[in-house]
């Protein structure tokens, strides 16, 4: 079977692999001038490329994910890496990382793969139109008219991208609106001097007064706002709230003095400002930039017992989230409803996987995770089991 595979990243190459091994004709048409550039930047260079304790808690709503999971076991999905051979450890908090510690030595095996098995790779390649005729696909690639039996849309999503969605594939309505997701967020009336710390902070992501979700981990501080792991994660839940146009006046609350209770900490600060010395109040306690800020917003007559549930409740008001460029994942694509939920394959038989679809999950390799497994779920068991013999 003549098969399009348009996308180079993790679900367009571990599908085109599979494929490739089960006898298809593949062509993999990449419009940058190399494959894989996300999965290249991931994990800060080493590759975070997938989570032992992957679920559906760690993905937006959607029908497709519990689907996939239980379809695609994380013992699987490390089958297919090894036959690509990639060997993979799991540091304490369940994410999963190459041997190499090095996401470039991934990308290279992923494409050794492919070509190894016939698969043959266009780059700088955009694909402009496809249009369905009878039974095949006309294709304009490049400047060039091909057909094809079968086209796959892993075109990835707007984060780090240009829009990639091509409007004789997707109709508007089979769209959510789209949202930059895992991104750090603006806050209103940020103090530079905070500008560049980084402190272990509990996180918890207010709409009013209703808790939404909360992070442990720590917050880098940025002249604009707050980003660091788990600010990130938070922000996909804002983001998703967009996605379902729900509005909402957020608030991140920080405890940024988590392994002390409010009591003890107050009793720290009680004794200092009863010695005289304020300035002194967090010492040993808190970076000074930190307590600096903690203290002026507390105001000069702050007695202990206010300036220590300051410290346990820190607040910023939510601005916004940033651009596209900053974001690691985008909250929406094509709507479930709009997929068959065992193919994943549009109206028009085209189909879809990855970041296009209306999934997204939080840090910790669950989005490479899940794009893999939504490859490799449109497969059947006994297509899967041959690949993963060969290598």
């Amino acid at each position: 079977m003549k098969t399009l595979v348009i996308g180079g990243g993790m679900a367009g190459l571990t599908y085109a692999i599979i494929a490739c091994k089960n006898g298809f004709d593949v062509t993999v048409a990449e419009r940058n001038s190399r494959v894989g550039k996300k999965i290249a930047m991931t994990g800060n260079g080493k590759c975070n490329i997938g989570n032992a304790n992957v679920s559906a808690a760690c993905f937006n709503a959607s029908s497709i994910v519990p689907r996939v999971l239980a379809s695609v076991s994380v013992n699987e999905y490390k089958k297919f890496l090894v036959s690509c051979g990639i060997y993979t450890y799991t540091d304490s908090e369940g994410r999963m990382y190459p041997l190499s510690d090095s996401a470039s030595n991934v990308v290279d095996c992923l494409r050794h793969q492919l070509t190894k098995f016939g698969g043959k790779l266009l780059l700088d390649a955009a694909v402009t139109s496809v249009v369905k005729s009878g039974k095949l696909y006309d294709v304009n690639l490049g400047g060039k008219t091909a057909q094809f039996d079968k086209v796959v849309l892993c075109c990835g999503s707007r984060s780090q991208a240009e829009p990639t969605f091509l409007p004789s594939l997707v109709s508007a309505s089979a769209l959510t609106p789209e949202f930059p997701s895992l991104v750090p967020v603006r806050v209103q009336g940020m103090d530079g001097v905070l500008n560049g710390l980084r402190v272990r902070a509990k996180v918890t992501l207010k709409n009013g007064e209703t808790e939404l979700a909360s992070r442990e981990g720590e917050v880098l501080f940025r002249d604009y706002g707050l980003s660091g792991i788990c600010i990130l994660d938070l922000s996909a839940v804002i983001a998703r709230r967009e996605v379902q146009r729900k509005d909402g006046s957020y608030v991140f609350s920080l405890d940024v003095v988590p392994h002390l209770s409010e009591t003890n900490l107050r009793e720290i600060v009680r004794r200092r400002l009863f010695s005289g010395e304020r300035d002194k109040a967090f010492y040993g306690v808190l970076h000074n930039k930190l307590a600096e800020h903690i203290l002026k917003r507390a105001g000069r007559d702050a007695n202990a017992a206010t300036i220590a549930h300051l410290a346990k409740n820190l607040t910023f008001r939510f601005d916004r989230l940033l651009d596209w460029s900053m974001s690691q994942v985008t909250a929406g694509g094509i709507a479930e409803g709009y997929l068959d939920p065992e193919t994943l394959t549009l109206g028009n038989g085209v189909v879809a996987l990855g970041e296009v679809l209306n999934v997204d999950g939080f840090c910790g390799g669950n989005n490479l995770y899940f794009a893999a497994a939504s490859a490799l779920y449109v497969f059947s068991p006994e297509q899967r089991a041959k690949a993963f013999s060969i290598s």
